[in-house]
């Protein structure tokens, strides 16, 4: 029996070529990321927006998300996965550079949700594409191998962004635009034409199909799990943020707790994948749950900014074991020529998680903050259960 390390390699080498072009691809297109990051400094320092408004514009990406996914579960099994990927590139582009242009404040928000749904049209995009071109041994480490491009990435555009945004902000979104169409050029011309869809059997497909997925029980299961799951990892960019400030940390102290994350993920997540490889995904998902509900618990028990290091490590670990197995459970559940809906539908349930888990937060941490910690903790607790008894699913395995 290969050890964890040694199957890793072999996994890794065993990849096809296309998935590399998807790789290096996601690598520069997270690196040229830099407007998202940036965009409430923007808004505040550039455009002069109240407080009020900028929270509002810069909680439109998410309503993006929620969106692009819904959008996918319509397309993505009809029409050919490459050539969406690519046009939502493309139309991100556009569509991003458009906005610092826009005086109008209606406008400047409906085009912030405009290019938050083709941009964010990737991400479940991306993880259909390894499902349809990696075995099914491979998906758990394919996905961890593509989490690290884009957390390299997102680390490098951050330090980059920081500098460009320190002389001008009209750079971010000229860098970033024409990244993402070097990005959309590559995958045009490199990226082959997937197998999957299968248009003789979407066609006669009904309508009714799109709704599939949860008559399913397991997938209402799962579903669930990562609602709630990402409700407790969404607190750790906001509410364990504003908590953190109030304990009287600062700002730098809270980057560096962030930055000293995303170098743990880049340096552990794609080994720590390998090594529970074996595992049911819902034993792995249920483990990385508890991690997460812990985290969240810790919190009320600090004293002092610098003890929350701690649990924002536990934070970390638990979505280091979460994400892979959720992230490639749809497809393993799904019938071949459903695997967009499925998929694109547990895009949903994350998307919903992050955008109601922070507003939850902040209201509890208001009252109290033993309260806000116990009832987040509690979230994650039923999260837990719910995907213990998962076991194991495989539709094409």
């Amino acid at each position: 029996m290969l050890s964890p390390l040694a199957d890793l390699r072999k996994t890794i080498l065993g990849f096809p070529q296309a998935f590399w072009f998807l790789w290096g691809g996601t690598l520069l297109n997270r690196v040229g990321m830099l407007v998202l990051p940036f965009l409430a400094i923007y808004l505040t320092s550039e455009r002069h927006l109240p407080p009020q408004v900028v929270g509002l514009i810069v909680a439109l990406p998410g309503l993006g998300g929620i969106l692009a996914s819904l959008l996918m579960s319509l397309l993505a099994d009809r029409l050919s996965r490459k050539f969406i990927f690519v046009a939502s590139l493309s139309v991100s582009a556009c569509f991003l550079l458009t906005i610092p242009f826009l005086s109008s404040l209606l406008w400047l928000a409906g085009m912030v949700l405009l290019w938050s749904i083709a941009s964010e049209a990737q991400r479940p995009l991306a993880g259909m594409l390894v499902m349809d071109l990696v075995s099914h041994k491979q998906r758990r480490q394919a996905i961890s191998v593509l989490r690290l491009a884009i957390n390299v990435g997102s680390m490098v555009s951050a330090s980059i962004g920081g500098l460009i945004a320190s002389q001008a902000f009209l750079p971010l979104f000229g860098a970033d635009a024409g990244t993402t169409l070097l990005f959309a050029l590559f995958m045009l011309l490199l990226f082959p034409r997937p197998v999957s869809p299968l248009p003789k059997v979407q066609a006669s497909r009904p309508s009714l199909a799109l709704f599939a997925p949860f008559r399913d029980r397991a997938f209402r299961r799962i579903w669930l799990v990562g609602f709630f799951t990402t409700m407790v990892l969404s607190q750790q960019t906001t509410t364990f943020a504003v908590y953190l400030t109030k304990l009287g940390g600062s700002p730098a102290f809270y980057g560096g707790l962030m930055a000293a994350g995303s170098f743990l993920v880049i340096l552990l997540e794609v080994p720590l994948t390998a090594f529970f490889q074996r595992v049911q995904s819902g034993r792995v998902m249920a483990l990385g749950s508890l991690i997460l509900a812990l985290a969240a618990g810790t919190c009320s028990l600090v004293a002092g900014p610098y003890w929350l290091a701690l649990p924002l490590l536990a934070f970390v670990f638990g979505n280091m074991l979460f994400s892979p197995p959720y992230d490639t459970i749809g497809a393993d559940l799904a019938p071949v020529e459903q695997r967009g809906t499925y998929m694109s539908f547990l895009w949903i349930a994350t998307g919903l998680g992050f955008a109601l888990g922070p507003v939850l937060g902040g209201v509890l941490l208001s009252y109290s903050p033993l309260l806000c910690w116990s009832i987040v903790g509690g979230i994650g607790l039923l999260a837990v259960t719910l995907a213990w008894n998962i076991g194991s699913v495989s539709h094409d395995a």
